[in-house]
Formats: structure tokens, sequence, C-alpha cells
């Protein structure tokens, strides 16, 4: 029984899709930014195969917004993007279960379970917004007001 309730459990996990919310200490993915130089940031963004790419993309976005505005900066060039994403291939073995002089036989399967991730490298810009710059309050207004978040 409880076997069957952790299954249900995770099905039901598995059909929603990743909050945003910060990754470190969730199982269940998130975003997070690290320090890589002076002013310079890797974004990282980690959901489950629920949550659209565009979805992902707008997390990126909004935690490198908040990343520059947490830092005193206005703006932010992004520098690069990876895709980051990852495919488990899985193979559940097959199972015979006799009972009261009957059997049934459940086949072999295997299956792909894919993560998506990405990351980005931004550059906070100090002082007037450069060509190609990120208004980094636009984007908290507009992104922010629109993503599920975790309370």
């Amino acid at each position: 029984m409880r076997k069957l309730l952790f299954v249900a459990a995770v099905a039901l996990l598995a059909g929603c899709q990743t909050p945003y919310q910060e990754m470190e200490g969730s199982a269940l993915g998130g975003v997070k930014a690290e320090a890589i130089g002076y002013d310079r940031y890797r974004i990282s963004a980690l959901v489950n195969a629920d949550t659209p790419s565009d979805l992902m993309i707008d997390y990126l976005r909004l935690k490198s917004a908040e990343t520059a505005l947490k830092h005193g900066s206005r703006y932010f060039v992004v520098e690069g993007v990876r895709d980051d994403t990852t495919a488990q291939q899985f193979v559940i073995p097959g199972a015979v279960n006799c009972w009261g002089g009957g059997c049934i036989v459940t086949p072999a399967s295997a299956g792909q379970n894919v993560i998506p991730a990405a990351a980005a490298t931004i550059r906070l810009v100090r002082g007037e917004r450069q060509e190609g710059a990120v208004d980094a309050q636009e984007i908290v207004d507009t992104i922010g007001k629109r993503v599920r978040r975790v309370k």
C-alpha cells in the first residue's frame, strides 16, 4: 500500500510545472545565480519535463533581472546561453505475478526521462544603459507578475 501511495504522489508531482523558486534545497528544480567574476553571474534553471521551454527561459530572464537589481545594477547584458538539457534512459524489467492458479505477465519496457535545463552568463551594467543591455526592472515588472512562485 505504501508503494502505491508513493507512486501516486510521484505521479502527481511529475504532472506539475516547476514553480519559480530557488534551486537550493529543492528536489523539484528551480533557479540559481552564481558569481563567476566581477559583475558576472551564471544564472541556471532546472525544470521538469512538464514545464514549457518558454517558461524556463522566462525563469532565466527573471533570475538575471533580480540578480542585477540585488547587486545595484539596473541593466545587464546576456553574454551567452547554453542548453544543459539531459536525457536519461531507463528500463523497467518485466514481471510474472501468479496467484490462485493464474499468472499475469508484464513485459519489460524502456523509456527516456528528459530533464530540461539551461544556463546564461550575464554581465551587470553600471551607470547608463549600454547598447544591447536589458532593463532589469522592466523584466521584473512584466515576467515577475506572471510566474508561479512557491509561497
